[in-house]
């Protein structure tokens, strides 16, 4: 993770083993095809870069709304692929989304490269954006519709509304948005967009702690373990660290650092202070 490319955003679809067909372009929202029932695994699939208002992120049965992507959305169509199923397959039901009834494609249409790839920098892991699997409705599934896509949603554990289009975003103004930084302190921590106040922006990296070290218990003890971060710290930005910045790491509280020591490695402000943005340069 150590640049920011300005790289093309992936308009095309994941090919995976075993799919027919894929679908691929852009749509504001995608149209709808009209076929035959049972013509088209791919009958009224969404077309990539379609807009969707995503509000739970692990409900593929609940499939989101299409909206405008001029308008409030969360989520946008990064991959279609056909699952394979025959036309006499039932719709899926919730006990059949916990076993392998819907083949790999269900399984294997999102990956954690997805969202990077569909915001455009693929070096990028620590994004505020995940990724859900969608499936038709029950009246696409009826007209021969088996495919499976995979939306990326803004927001780190559920979706929000994005700030504009996610499509190949990490290369335009609103990059930082899609970063997530800390907010709170370096035991209790929230998630957050780089955009928002905040006094840590995670590395990239874990420290080196044995089992059994002391808990840290002020910034001079974290330090010691925080000179572990320096590699991970020079790889995430692309070169050394910025005046003004310190190395820090980030704890669970003492009882469960005593059974698993656990240090995240974090960039801080030297005089303690919240700030805006990446240090991504």
């Amino acid at each position: 993770m150590t640049r920011l490319r300005t790289g093309t955003l992936l308009v095309g679809v994941l090919l995976l083993a075993g799919c027919t067909s894929t679908v691929q372009g852009t749509a504001s929202p995608g149209a709808a095809a009209v076929v035959t029932p049972g013509d088209d695994p791919l009958v009224e699939a969404p077309a990539i870069g379609t807009c969707h208002d995503l509000e739970v992120a692990h409900l593929p049965l609940e499939p989101p709304a299409v909206v405008d992507c001029d308008e409030d959305h969360t989520s946008e169509t990064a991959v279609v692929v056909d699952t394979g199923l025959p036309l006499d397959a039932a719709y899926p039901t919730v006990e059949d989304l916990d076993g392998d009834h819907l083949g790999p494609a269900y399984e294997d249409v999102c990956s954690y490269d997805t969202p990077q790839e569909y915001l455009g920098d693929e070096s990028l892991y620590q994004l505020y954006a995940s990724y859900a699997q969608v499936l038709p409705t029950e009246e696409q599934w009826a007209a021969g519709a088996r495919w499976v896509a995979c939306d990326v949603y803004y927001g780190y554990s559920s979706p929000e509304v994005a700030p504009g289009r996610m499509a190949g975003a990490l290369a335009g103004p609103d990059r930082d948005a899609y970063l997530y930084c800390l907010s709170g302190d370096v035991v209790s921590q929230e998630t957050v967009p780089c955009t928002t106040p905040h006094f840590a922006e995670p590395s990239g990296g874990t420290a080196d702690v044995a089992e059994g070290s002391p808990y840290p218990t002020d910034q001079a003890a974290r330090a010691v373990y925080a000179q572990s971060c320096q590699s991970s710290a020079v790889q995430y930005l692309g070169g050394p660290v910025p005046a003004g910045v310190l190395l820090d790491i980030t704890t669970d509280d003492q009882e469960s650092w005593e059974g698993h020591p656990y240090a995240q490695c974090v960039l801080v402000q030297a005089d303690g202070s919240e700030t805006t943005g990446s240090l991504l340069p």
